[in-house]
């Protein structure tokens, strides 16, 4: 086991320190003092977008040529994944496109001050189909706790997935919550131009279903946002299928 950091206090007293638990900044120091370090050497000026799972960084990419006055910001799990990303990014100069080794659940509140991110855009996340792993889940009720308070009011939220279990029930639990509204994703600025994602242009090779949304953050307050446990949802697999080239870092 993790032991506990004795000065985990100090970073309790921090500005990101309400948005964190305890028992994370307890024993998950370290993963924060690099995210301040890499913020450190990576400033992320405003207007700012977020990838959560930014995987080989192709839709990322594509975001980051299509409008050069914003900040991009790719939060990815798998280091071998944003080692591929980053090269990307350079091989075209896009200075603009930044990529993160790191759980997005740290990096959004250490990153960036409250109602600050323009868009935050989770394509295909890992849906943990095991019960016992649900709890991995990305998008769980705190996530959308965090997301409310860091997205501007006015700013968006996008999903794709091609886990339709997963889907329907983060449209539900989003269709009962007061702080956010649907929009045609068209209204998302810059969707006009967006490159598909890996885990995308495989479902479109093989015939594959997908669904998408997206809302817009509202100006009201968190207490308001509904409580239910996402992560209870049994997923099924349906149709779903792997691609052999989504598990090769390259």
């Amino acid at each position: 086991m993790t032991p506990m950091n004795p000065n985990w206090a100090e970073l309790k007293k921090q500005p990101f320190g309400q948005y964190i638990p305890d028992e994370v900044l307890q024993y998950r120091s370290d993963e924060i003092e690099r995210i301040i370090a890499w913020a450190r050497e990576n400033p992320l000026p405003l207007p700012a977008e977020i990838e959560i799972g930014s995987n080989r960084g192709c839709f990322l990419l594509g975001l980051t040529r299509g409008r050069r006055d914003v900040s991009f910001l790719g939060i990815e799990l798998k280091l071998g994944l944003c080692r591929i990303a980053m090269r990307k990014l350079e091989r075209e100069g896009l200075t603009n496109g930044h990529v993160i080794h790191a759980d997005a659940k740290l990096a959004l509140p250490v990153l960036f001050q409250p109602h600050t991110v323009d868009a935050i855009y989770v394509l295909f996340p890992d849906p943990w189909w095991k019960r016992k792993h649900a709890r991995r889940r990305l998008l769980d009720d705190s996530f959308f706790e965090t997301a409310h308070v860091f997205l501007k009011p006015g700013g968006f939220f996008v999903l794709k997935t091609d886990v339709l279990d997963y889907f329907d029930a983060v449209e539900e639990y989003l269709k009962s919550s007061p702080c956010f509204e649907f929009v045609d994703i068209s209204e998302v600025p810059g969707s006009d131009s967006w490159t598909l994602s890996t885990r995308e242009r495989h479902c479109l090779e093989d015939n594959l279903p997908y669904k998408q949304l997206a809302v817009r953050n509202l100006a009201t307050e968190a207490s308001e946002l509904p409580k239910t446990t996402l992560i209870d949802k049994k997923l099924v697999k349906h149709n779903y299928s792997y691609h052999p080239d989504e598990h090769k870092n390259n």
